[in-house]
């Protein structure tokens, strides 16, 4: 297969085999027919047929004690208006209990609930949450899952505070939640500029 992709082009033929560790690449086999130059096909493409919409979707929010619950509620009504519908993650199944003393129910944990199943996170924590949770496996992999599957994630300080734990540096795919609008724009999509910094298959 390698050597057929020589065929139609040497630098998809050198990354392919890279990625599977071939050191020498293949001779190209005797071809059968001349390569013909088609133009591209719409229907087998994947970039650019994502429709510009959070409709049908889901966003995660990582949440905790001592969040802010009118931040959390802001997050929810935009995401909510755009059509698409929340999740609350926390450390511990049942509610925390947020800065304003109020009880607010989780609907997932956060060791059984990564933020692959999400189109888009938000990251909603008091200071002494995140350096709480920067200490916790699950908590780091939850925002360097979402960063390096291209995902719009949404923060405040002490989201902020565990992205710089866990060693992701600011993009414009990362969106204070004071910008709800610039957020919700950003989830509807990936975040394809982010892919070359962090792959280099990319």
């Amino acid at each position: 297969m390698v050597g057929h992709l020589r065929h139609i082009e040497e630098d998809l033929a050198q990354r392919v085999a890279f990625g599977i560790g071939m050191r020498e690449l293949p001779q190209a086999p005797t071809l059968s027919i001349e390569v013909q130059d088609l133009d591209l096909s719409p229907a087998l493409q994947l970039i650019g047929k994502m429709k510009d919409t959070l409709e049908g979707r889901v966003v995660g929010v990582l949440v905790a004690d001592g969040s802010n619950a009118a931040s959390i509620d802001a997050v929810k009504q935009a995401v909510t208006s755009a059509g698409a519908t929340v999740k609350l993650i926390a450390a511990r199944i049942g509610d925390v209990k947020l800065a304003d003393g109020s009880l607010l129910k989780i609907d997932g944990q956060l060791a059984g609930t990564p933020s692959v199943l999400f189109d888009a996170v938000a990251i909603i924590l008091s200071e002494q949450a995140a350096e709480l949770l920067g200490k916790e496996a699950a908590a780091i992999d939850f925002v360097r899952d979402a960063f390096g599957h291209l995902k719009a994630i949404g923060v405040d300080k002490g989201g902020e505070a565990l992205l710089k734990t866990a060693a992701i540096k600011p993009d414009a795919g990362i969106i204070t939640i004071d910008c709800l609008d610039r957020f919700i724009a950003a989830a509807r999509t990936r975040q394809w500029d982010r892919e070359a910094s962090i792959r280099t298959l990319a």
